[in-house]
């Protein structure tokens, strides 16, 4: 039984109780004067019962319709916030790559040196660098040059987990944060290996890359970002220029230099 139904039903019963002595009168008392004090009574009950029937009906409409406006509204800011979601990702987002851009990349390198200290995990900083990049935009344009970049950003985050993150710095340049790793060996095998399989798939000419990897054995100590660029740009600069796809590794504090390379 609904809300409108039982409050409908109170109201008859008030009715009927205050109707009561007036029927009683007129059974008991039958005359002229009780019989139209009786039937006027009935026709304010009549009335009194219609008006608040409608107001009932009224009522329950304009509950159901705020209902409708709760949730027409609720679906609003949903899609707002996604809307937002959405801006803000695009922001963050280089048009080229698809990857996090250079500002964004840098927020959240900051933010993981700061997560792996606090964890007392080490992390791997990795600068890669696309071998003969200039060649290709000459020889296939900005579409293929874009092409070229795309390739190998999705070449880089198939290579990382979950909890890792790829960046395009610039150019060709492109940044890769391994979150609690101390040895960043595995994941730069799985890009090289992934940039020889998309060629090898899409019958394209193959992409090497120059990997600088870097090793930051405390990140509790604090990192300057301007050091871990240096030291990963003195590695990358060794490997870079060979036509081939070779990784430099680097330790922050002081490490022997590392080198590893692979066809």
């Amino acid at each position: 039984m609904t809300d409108q139904t039982k409050a409908f039903l109170r109201i008859a019963a008030v009715l009927a109780i205050g109707l009561a002595p007036a029927l009683c009168a007129l059974i008991l008392a039958p005359s002229r004067g009780t019989a139209v004090a009786a039937a006027g009574n009935a026709a304010m009950a009549v009335a009194f019962v219609t008006w608040m029937q409608r107001l009932l009906a009224e009522t329950h409409h304009l509950r159901l319709r705020g209902n409708t406006l709760l949730g027409d509204v609720s679906a609003l800011e949903e899609k707002v916030q996604a809307q937002t979601r959405e801006l803000r990702d695009a922001n963050m987002r280089d048009a080229a790559s698809g990857v996090l851009n250079r500002s964004a990349f840098l927020l959240r390198l900051d933010e993981a040196i700061a997560r792996d200290g606090r964890l007392g995990k080490a992390l791997a900083f990795l600068l890669v660098d696309i071998e003969g990049f200039k060649a290709i935009n000459i020889e296939r344009g900005r579409i293929g040059g874009d092409a070229t970049l795309k390739r190998v950003a999705h070449a880089l985050q198939d290579a990382t987990r979950g909890t890792d993150f790829v960046g395009r710095l610039g150019g060709d340049e492109f940044g890769v944060v391994l979150n609690e790793c101390d040895d960043p060996g595995p994941a730069v095998n799985r890009i090289f290996l992934n940039l020889q399989g998309r060629s090898e798939g899409e019958g394209a000419t193959v992409v090497h890359v120059a990997v600088g990897a870097v090793t930051i054995e405390n990140p509790a100590a604090g990192v300057e970002l301007q050091e871990l660029f240096r030291i990963a740009e003195g590695a990358l600069a060794s490997v870079r220029g060979t036509g081939g796809s070779l990784c430099a590794r680097r330790t922050l504090h002081g490490a022997t230099d590392r080198q590893a390379a692979t066809a």
